[in-house]
């Protein structure tokens, strides 16, 4: 649904933690909002309760961080993970679920999300995902970083290796970036590569969506199977 006049009571600016919830549980809906008031500056322009309703308002919301849930009454969260990687590719799309299986994990990322949090955290676990995923880290638990750390091993090890002549187009890559590429591989989240790197957590952000570009993908793990296709890893 769109934004309500209390939400909307003044003009959003750059800086603003802009956040948009696509669940259909008013509990969650009620821990949100308790959540946000730890954080009074940031504010909750609105809410879908379905996919049909996403689709309706939350492609075209002011927000800058979407929570998302898997599980909607009329189908899957990992589509509106899609939609809104296209619609709104400068936002960070941060899963809010209780799925915690491997796969949904993979597809949520393969999806576009840039985050992963299961429900049962705490108000300060949820604030505090929400603004690394702002610094432009990439908050997933230690057991679904394991996972997903099997599944890029996973990817590497079944993937034949490319002819010689194999048509491969090619793509240039700095050498920073195929420095964060390496260390995306290896299951780093923004923060840690910042710190190896001894760069800001922005700028592992900028080249990773320029890593993002240059290979046509919306997610971490699409971008280490692209890179191992094309060897760059």
């Amino acid at each position: 649904m769109p934004a309500s006049d209390e939400l909307r009571d003044r003009a959003p600016t750059a800086t603003d933690t802009r956040l948009y919830l696509i669940e259909d549980d008013p509990t969650i809906l009620h821990f949100v909002q308790q959540t946000l008031l730890l954080r009074p500056q940031w504010r909750l322009l609105g809410q879908a309760g379905s996919l049909a309703e996403a689709r309706r308002h939350a492609l075209t919301a002011e927000a800058n961080v979407f929570l998302v849930d898997l599980g909607l009454p009329d189908g899957r969260g990992e589509e509106a993970l899609r939609l809104l990687a296209r619609h709104q590719p400068e936002a960070e799309l941060l899963v809010f679920t209780v799925f915690g299986e491997e796969s949904r994990l993979v597809g949520a990322l393969e999806a576009g999300a840039t985050g992963y949090v299961l429900k049962g955290c705490t108000p300060e676990e949820l604030i505090a995902a929400i603004e690394q995923i702002r610094d432009g880290g990439a908050p997933i638990s230690p057991l679904l970083a394991r996972l997903l750390l099997k599944q890029f091993r996973a990817v590497r090890d079944s993937l034949p290796d490319h002819a010689p002549d194999d048509p491969v187009e090619a793509v240039l890559l700095s050498e920073r970036e195929s420095e964060v590429l390496k260390l995306v591989a290896k299951g780093y989240v923004n923060k840690e590569i910042a710190q190896k790197l001894c760069i800001s957590p922005a700028t592992v952000g900028t080249h990773i969506k320029n890593l993002y570009r240059k290979l046509a993908v919306h997610s971490r793990v699409q971008v280490v199977r692209v890179a191992q296709e094309r060897g760059l890893l």
